[in-house]
């Protein structure tokens, strides 16, 4: 009799596992039709993101915070590769320079477009990267001090970013303000030695 009840209960169980394999089954093609439209729309985000304006050198693009909700006119002035800015070397900033390792220099002028007076430097920076690449690196501020006063309203401001790179790293790069956010803004900026 035991045997008979531990070979029924088997059975039940068999049964009640065979079941659950089943919904299962049935779940994991409903999360691979969610993939799918999760990736249709990541796919349209790219797409938004690729068309987004990219700006040129002279070009000035009106830009909105997207931590702090405020618009500002960013103008690339101009952009240079050099060995030297404001009496620093790139010996200065890197041990064991090579010799095609440079400062990348953006001139720029930023506009306070808004209602309300904020310090640059505090409420934005841009990112310097590949023209191809994700990310970037940020500016050294020692260069750009006019970005550490307060900009009231109307007022604008004429200053250089400065980065660090080499000289064939690539034939174009890109300055990026509001990085990673919907208002994310490119400058396109040619390598003047390419």
């Amino acid at each position: 009799m035991k045997k008979l009840l531990i070979l029924l209960l088997f059975a039940i169980l068999l049964l009640a596992a065979c079941n659950d394999e089943g919904e299962a089954t049935e779940n994991t093609g409903e999360e691979n039709t969610d993939n799918t439209t999760e990736n249709e729309t990541d796919a349209g985000t790219s797409e938004e993101a690729e068309q987004k304006k990219v700006y040129q050198i002279g070009e000035t693009a009106v830009i909105t915070s997207d931590l702090y909700e405020f618009d500002y006119e960013v103008t690339v002035n101009d952009f240079q590769l050099t060995k030297e800015v404001d009496d620093s070397t790139i010996d200065d900033y890197l041990s064991g320079a090579r010799e095609e390792d440079v400062f990348a220099v953006v001139d720029i002028t930023i506009k306070n477009i808004s209602d309300q007076s904020y310090v640059p430097n505090q409420m934005f920076s841009a990112n310097f990267s590949g023209i191809d690449e994700e990310g970037g690196h940020t500016s050294y501020d020692e260069f750009f001090p006019e970005g550490d006063e307060e900009l009231a309203p109307g007022d604008e401001v004429e200053g250089h970013l400065v980065y660090t790179t080499t000289t064939d790293y690539a034939d174009a790069f890109l300055l990026k303000y509001e990085f990673t956010s919907d208002t994310e803004t490119h400058f396109e900026l040619p390598n003047p030695e390419k």
